[in-house]
């Protein structure tokens, strides 16, 4: 295992295990790969070796002749916080060992064992506590740090903020909606930090990027050799967050394939690695985002209804920035403050009284996102800590860039279903364009009527108060 440097991870190995012979061969191969060890051959050893030893990773056997493994496992883990416990079971019992694993335990072997099947679970092990350690440091060190969101002006977003606050205080599934680049991942993590699991771990995967061959890999983890070049076990994402919260983004792009079997975990908080046997138990809770309208995603066949149906539990839509224009100022004063902390500029940047006034003009199509590129472009280019609005990289008439629209290949998807998105799409810029149906229908080239008929086919709702 290499750490982004490229230099291999080493660490300090304690395996304490009755079967002396066997505790021995495992330190002589580990230390051939690098790693310090010591063993021990009962509980009492382990636990003085371990008060001066202080390892990184723990090998311990579930039956110990002074010692149960659970209780062992609890004991040490909440003593030695900075060591990872990998069980090591030959008794058949793969129960005993995910108990342990729930009291602190990382992972999990059984007898008999591949020599690489263990030194992978090791890598693991110290590659999950390298990472947690940087990033303990990264915190501490960083001059910006997750501040608390502004007051905002507009009576959406404080709608939304209330929704978000006692979101955090329960643990149903959220379903976050919103035009790309509205904030929905930093809700995300508001609502996390703000709730009982804020100590817990904190993932995000994007359902659209994954590879489809190794996408459920990914999301729940799989056994060894269970598929052409696993060597050894892997959890997956869904297992890492137990305890905390697993981010799904875009969640409308996940393959039918993975909605079953995250269906299944939703309704039962359990799964099944890929080329396993045993079903896992774990408290991960899960939010899911999406830019596309996921119930038209349903009628076309897109999606699942009944996945749709459980994760539409507590949605909350973000509003597009042109939809809370009252909350530019205090967002754009939010940005500048963290870019030059983020730049390292001292004073932080402010905007001019004609700088706000070219943001306020502007319909920002990117949303957010398109609001912290403009803001940063400026921040570089300032000169004297104040921005203008000849420094902003906007359009001179004020209109927005020409809208476009992303398609990706339809795998696994008809085209019958990918053009329908198309004209979805198509149909809203032109309903946002147009003061009227009457003028969206002149755009697209149709009379009032046959737009009607598009948008009921589509799966559009007929907005009867636009006339």
């Amino acid at each position: 295992m290499v750490n982004n440097s490229g230099a291999a991870l080493s660490g300090t190995v304690l395996i304490i295990d009755d079967e002396v012979v066997l505790a021995r061969r495992l330190a002589q191969i580990l230390r051939s790969h690098g790693y310090q060890t010591d063993v021990a051959a009962t509980g009492a050893e382990g636990r003085a070796k371990m008060e001066t030893l202080f390892p990184d990773v723990v090998l311990m056997d579930m039956q110990l002749p002074d010692a149960d493994g659970n209780d062992l496992v609890a004991e040490l883990n909440k003593r030695f916080p900075q060591s990872s416990f990998i069980i090591i079971t030959g008794h058949g019992s793969v129960h005993s060992a995910v108990e342990a694993m729930k009291r602190g335990a990382v992972d999990y072997l059984s007898k008999p064992f591949d020599i690489d099947e263990m030194t992978f679970a090791v890598r693991e092990a110290l590659a999950r506590r390298h990472m947690a350690d940087e990033l303990s440091t990264l915190r501490a060190h960083s001059p910006v740090t997750e501040s608390e969101p502004p007051s905002w002006p507009s009576a959406a977003m404080r709608q939304v903020m209330t929704l978000a606050e006692r979101a955090a205080k329960r643990t149903s599934v959220v379903l976050l909606l919103g035009e790309s680049g509205t904030g929905k991942n930093w809700l995300a993590r508001f609502i996390h930090r703000h709730s009982p699991r804020a100590e817990g771990p904190y993932f995000t995967v994007n359902c659209a990027t994954v590879s489809r061959d190794l996408a459920e890999s990914e999301m729940f983890g799989h056994e060894p050799g269970a598929f052409t070049g696993s060597r050894g076990r892997k959890r997956g994402l869904m297992e890492l967050a137990d305890g905390g919260t697993l981010v799904l983004d875009e969640i409308g792009d996940m393959d039918p394939s993975l909605q079953a079997k995250l269906l299944t975990f939703l309704d039962t908080q359990t799964f099944v690695r890929v080329g396993g046997e045993e079903s896992i138990r774990i408290d991960t809770r899960i939010f899911a985002c999406t830019n596309v309208d996921i119930e038209a995603r349903v009628k076309s066949g897109g999606f699942r209804q009944d996945l749709f149906y459980r994760l539409n539990v507590l949605p909350i839509r973000l509003p597009p920035l042109r939809e809370r224009v009252e909350d530019l100022p205090i967002l754009a004063t939010h940005l500048l403050n963290r870019l030059s902390a983020e730049l390292r500029m001292s004073p932080a940047a402010v905007l001019t009284a004609d700088a706000e006034a070219r943001l306020g003009s502007y319909p920002w199509p990117g949303n957010i996102r398109e609001l912290r590129n403009v803001l940063e472009r400026a921040l570089i280019l300032s000169h004297d800590g104040q921005i203008r609005a000849e420094d902003l990289p906007l359009p001179h008439d004020g209109r927005p860039l020409e809208w476009c629209l992303q398609v990706r290949f339809p795998e696994n998807r008809s085209l019958h279903a990918v053009t329908a998105d198309v004209a979805r799409d198509l149909v809203r810029e032109a309903l946002r364009r147009a003061g009227t149906k009457q003028e969206a229908a002149a755009l697209l080239g149709l009379t009032r009527h046959a737009l009607a008929h598009q948008m009921k086919a589509l799966g559009l709702e007929e907005d009867r108060n636009q006339a």
